[in-house]
């Protein structure tokens, strides 16, 4: 017999209301029948719900299993809501009984959610299943729950199917939004190429494009990959499909186009949009403001996405960004060490101060978007509301302009700052949406890093919904960025925080009824594996002393994310030091300094890796465990464990060249060569392709050939003198290639 309590740890996200019913459950056997009875609908939420419906009942009970005298399931949509909904037309009730079910949407979106809801409480297995007798009213909180999926690795090399996929997990967790970023520009990483994303051929620009490079080694295949390819979503111009089937879902799906910061290829391709620095020459970042070609490109990428994909589909919403517009370096191939400004100088922009700069722009394209017919222009809050060495601080200004053309009712203001720590968080936001009349969301984000290893951001999504809760005009949050399935407990939840923040309780509360979902069978030992996987990448305060080294405490993400990670070592450094960076050097002059502290969290890490490992790998093969996300998870643990004693083995082999007689590195190098072989091959198994492809394996390839190289050279050289901190002259060619 279900509990009330045991329906709202099944469905997900946690339901605002839930009564264990009094009759007997209802038992449904791989014979049984079913009477459907639904509302007719060419398109929508309402057809997808009954799709799903008859999608899930044929695979467990056959394709005969729709009669005229069966159990009876009738989905309906009613006008008379309950009082107590806040949002009714995305609400709901479901009512089992040991006679039928009833689903009621009290609109379109409440339809699918409550049948979304009814699958969720479905537990099949190979005698049928028991679905509970119960009653469930449920509701949103709030009106914007929304993902943000990043122009980055992973979503460059996506495939219209994995963007389904996406789109699919999401509505099963009742998000309504999905930003997608069409374009986007970060300074130079792999191969001494600037990272610029754009996912939409644009009409009037045809020469703009950006192909990206797929680069790794798979040991499935014993191949190496190396190739250039356009973005899917780009080659195939797929970007209105995914729009329409978001609907079908219940899905917004809207784009992002950065339109000042971020903004590299716009610059360095179409000239005329450029600013101009101090000495006549164009930037290859940022907008002239005073130019018409800047407004004629945007204005003209606006209009296509506009007409052609969003008022078509009643699609009201866009970003623009207008985040992050800095002074970078990095973005210029053949002057890698040269900044660039996006603050024109022409002769029209010299006169205005940075900051009206910043303002007369924001406010052309948010009233030309406006008179577009879009009723949410989103824009990020950091050149606002933080006091910025570029422009100061303009919030007070920003909001008096905003409110003199017009704009307040348009603008969705989104506030994001990635702290787990709140005394960090409170820092970043000395400012609230509280202090602000507008309209705003909150950004948390999800971990982001999916090509380098998972992370637990769950404390700064529950201090991002505390600060939505909070918030006067808060319309709910979104989810910042790159979606991958293990991310999965992450999701759930920020999707709990949104739609029931009161009934959601503590980021351990949602960490208990993720496992009780996936992990019943094994529920204690699963909790305690992803009580590991926090302490390994906890965010704790760290405090590097270079006069007591000894003294230092280091952070377990930090080392994790920011030095084991070979991600962190691509970026271009405007240290002048080299471009691929030296690698392993720069990690280990790092690691070297602070010895004693890294060694001692390294170990920790490790052995909590090993324990979780044991744990995931046991649930993979328990019967009633999530299989696919027990392998997934293992496979995370296990990245932690290589990464860990990775860098154990690189302080046994720095010693070892310290002491002189160097052939016995090259057992320790060849071991390790093999350990991330062993990772990578688990890595094709359990993950998918667009994520091999996405930097995933060629971030593990790195260190794959790193140690491959070090062996090699050891093995084959008379009288080896490797130099750790530079390996440079030993690197092989596909080492370079990699980097």
């Amino acid at each position: 017999m279900y509990t009330a309590e045991d329906i709202r740890y099944l469905i997900q996200p946690v339901p605002q209301q839930v009564k264990a019913g009094r009759g007997k459950d209802l038992k449904i056997l791989p014979t049984s029948k079913f009477t459907l009875t639904a509302p007719e609908a060419d398109c929508g939420p309402v057809k997808t719900a009954k799709e799903d419906l008859v999608k899930f009942l044929t695979l467990h009970c056959g394709e005969d299993c729709f009669a005229e005298k069966g159990i009876s399931i009738t989905l309906e949509l009613s006008d008379e809501a309950p009082k107590k909904m806040k949002r009714p037309e995305e609400g709901y009730r479901l009512k089992v009984t040991a006679k039928g079910i009833t689903v009621t949407g009290f609109g379109e979106s409440g339809l699918f959610y409550g049948v979304t809801s009814l699958l969720q409480i479905c537990v099949f297995d190979c005698l049928g299943a028991q679905i509970p007798a119960v009653e469930v009213l449920d509701w949103p909180d709030c009106p914007f729950r929304s993902f943000k999926e990043e122009c980055r690795y992973g979503s460059n090399v996506m495939e219209k199917q994995d963007w389904l996929d996406m789109i699919d997990d999401l509505a099963s967790k009742k998000y309504n939004h999905l930003q997608i970023g069409l374009y986007g520009c970060w300074k130079m990483q792999y191969d001494k190429k600037v990272a610029w994303y754009l996912y939409l051929p644009l009409k009037e620009y045809p020469q703009l494009e950006t192909p990206q490079t797929v680069k790794y080694y798979s040991p499935a295949e014993n191949k190496w990959y190396n190739y250039e390819t356009l973005p899917p979503i780009y080659r195939d111009n797929f970007f209105g499909e995914l729009v329409r089937y978001g609907k079908q879902k219940g899905i917004t799906v809207f784009p992002l186009i950065n339109s000042y910061g971020h903004n590299i290829l716009f610059p360095s391709k179409v000239p005329a949009t450029a600013p101009i620095d101090e000495n006549g020459n164009p930037s290859k970042t940022g907008f002239c403001t005073s130019s018409e070609e800047t407004y004629k490109l945007l204005f003209s990428i606006y209009d296509q996405l506009i007409d052609e994909y969003l008022l078509p589909n009643d699609v009201r919403i866009i970003s623009v960004g207008l985040d992050e517009v800095f002074d970078e370096p990095g973005v210029d191939p053949e002057d890698p060490y040269k900044v660039y400004s996006p603050w024109c100088q022409c002769e029209k922009c010299r006169g205005q101060d940075r900051a009206d700069l910043f303002l007369n722009h924001a406010v052309k394209v948010i009233t030309y978007l406006k008179n577009k017919g879009m009723t949410s222009i989103m824009m990020s809050n950091d050149m606002v509301t933080r006091e910025s060495k570029h422009i100061g601080f303009i919030g007070k200004r920003f909001q008096e302009i905003m409110e003199q053309a017009g704009l307040t009712d348009s603008l969705l203001f989104g506030w994001w700052a990635y702290q787990d720590q709140k005394v960090k968080f409170d820092a970043t936001n000395k400012v609230t949406p509280n202090d602000y009349k507008l309209r705003s969301i909150s950004s948390p984000w999800n971990g982001y890093y999916i090509w380098s290893l998972l992370t637990n951001p769950m404390r700064n999504v529950q201090l991002q919904a505390e600060h939505n809760h909070n918030a006067k005009l808060g319309e709910g949050m979104q989810t910042y960025s790159m979606w991958s399935k293990s991310y999965d407990r992450i999701h759930d939840c920020a999707s709990d925080y949104t739609w029931n923040y009161q009934g959601t309780g503590t980021v351990d509360d949602v960490t208990k009824r993720y496992v009780k979902r996936h992990f019943a069978p094994l529920y204690k030992e699963a909790l305690h594996a992803y009580n590991l996987i926090d302490w390994i990448t906890e965010e704790s305060p760290q405090k590097l002393d270079k006069e007591n080294p000894e003294n230092s405490t280091i952070s377990n993400y930090d080392m994790l994310r920011n030095h084991l990670s070979y991600y962190t070592h691509c970026y271009f450094s405007n240290i002048r030091d080299s471009y691929p960076r030296r690698f392993p050097g720069c990690l280990m002059e790092h690691l070297l300094t602070y010895r004693y502290p890294y060694t001692r969290n390294l170990y920790s890490v490790a052995a909590m890796a090993k324990e979780a490992l044991a744990i995931f790998r046991k649930a993979a093969n328990t019967a009633g465990c999530d299989k696919a996300m027990a392998d997934r998870m293992a496979y995370e643990v296990h990245n932690y464990l290589v990464m860990a004693e990775d860098a154990l083995a690189l302080f046994e082999i720095y010693d070892l060249t310290q002491a002189g007689d160097q052939k016995e590195i090259a057992p320790i190098a060849r071991a390790r060569q093999n350990a991330r072989l062993a990772l990578m091959t688990e890595f094709q198994k359990v993950k998918t392709l667009w994520e091999a492809r996405g930097a995933g394996l060629r971030n593990q390839s790195v260190w794959m050939q790193m140690f491959a190289d070090i062996a090699n050279y050891i093995e084959n050289t008379d009288e080896p003198q490797l130099d750790l901190i530079d390996i440079r002259p030993i690197m092989s060619q596909e080492h370079w290639m990699l980097r």
